[in-house]
């Protein structure tokens, strides 16, 4: 199955590319592989959520009750 493949390219400062690089090194994937990863995840969790706001209150939700 032939698969295309779309470039994105994202602006972050430099601490959190950093924390990537990082974070990628740890899980044995390059930087790209790890970013496209957690970009699928977050999209996911945004489909379920519908909206950004829903998405943000959601996590705010679940941090006050581990409170």
């Amino acid at each position: 199955m032939d698969e295309s493949k779309g470039f994105v390219t994202f602006r972050v400062d430099a601490t959190l590319k950093e924390e990537l690089v990082q974070a990628s090194q740890l899980e044995h994937r390059s930087l790209s592989n790890f970013g496209r990863l957690l970009l699928e995840f977050a999209w996911g969790q945004y489909l379920k959520a519908g909206s950004i706001r829903e998405l943000l209150e959601q996590k705010e939700h679940s941090q006050v009750q581990e409170d």
